[in-house]
């Protein structure tokens, strides 16, 4: 699998200019892949950057790359590898859209936070969506997430709607930037600022197929042609966590 990352580093370093976290913070990327992002946390900034993927390849991959890097296997749902307030910034470029359970990932990662500690993400979203659209979204999510499931209900198809949980800020593997921002609020985070980088995802696609000729196992084929009417943006969004 591909991996997807729109803008390389020109949304990171955005994101790294509104956190403004000063030499030797500890940061936490989650979905690191390869490490690259870490890399240029530490070279850049002079981060002390960790990771954790679910790939054991790219992990593998990372460290016969760069020996040096500090990545462990791992699932942004389930960070309690981490002591609660062990890091000053927690990034989620690209990944969080992709994890199954999101709201679970952003509570976790508020966790492991300290007082004052940022957040930085970067994904897909969806523009300009109907209120009505928005409104069933959160009926339905509320009406899966209490249904009981029965003994029999326990198979592959089960285990596979799990993967797919519906909430009420993702659709299609793309966010909706107005309920994603009151989920963060009730976790706990505030100062919270996003911006479209939709340049930056049109740049992308366009590379890609000049690159390969189709988006074909990239990451983000199925949000990028989805079968509801909206269209998919990029976004970058910071919050902090309050002291």
């Amino acid at each position: 699998m591909n991996q997807f990352k729109p803008g390389e580093f020109r949304i990171t370093k955005k994101a790294m200019e509104q956190w403004k976290l000063p030499k030797g913070a500890a940061v936490l990327d989650i979905g690191c892949g390869l490490g690259e992002t870490m890399e240029y946390l530490q070279q850049e900034y002079g981060y002390l950057c960790s990771g954790i993927d679910l790939s054991l390849e790219r992990i593998r991959e990372a460290k016969d790359r760069n020996p040096e890097l500090k990545i462990q296997y791992g699932d942004g749902e389930f960070l309690d590898a981490f002591p609660s307030y062990s890091f000053d910034g927690v990034t989620m470029e690209c990944v969080l859209s992709v994890i199954n359970i999101p709201d679970e990932a952003l509570h976790e990662a508020y966790c492991v936070l300290k007082k004052g500690g940022r957040l930085f993400i970067s994904d897909l979203y969806i523009k300009n969506p109907e209120p009505g659209f928005i409104q069933a979204l959160k009926i339905e999510a509320a009406r899966q997430s209490q249904k009981p499931h029965g003994e029999h209900e326990c198979s592959t198809d089960c285990e596979e709607e799990h993967k797919n949980r519906l909430v009420p800020f993702r659709s299609s593997g793309r966010f909706l930037i107005e309920p994603l921002i009151e989920q963060l609020k009730e976790i706990g985070y505030h100062n919270i600022k996003w911006e479209d980088c939709d340049e930056e995802l049109v740049r992308y696609v366009a590379e890609k197929i000049m690159e390969d000729g189709s988006l074909e196992g990239c990451l983000c084929e199925e949000a990028l042609h989805p079968k509801d009417q909206y269209k998919t943006g990029y976004f970058m969004l910071t919050a902090e966590k309050p002291l």
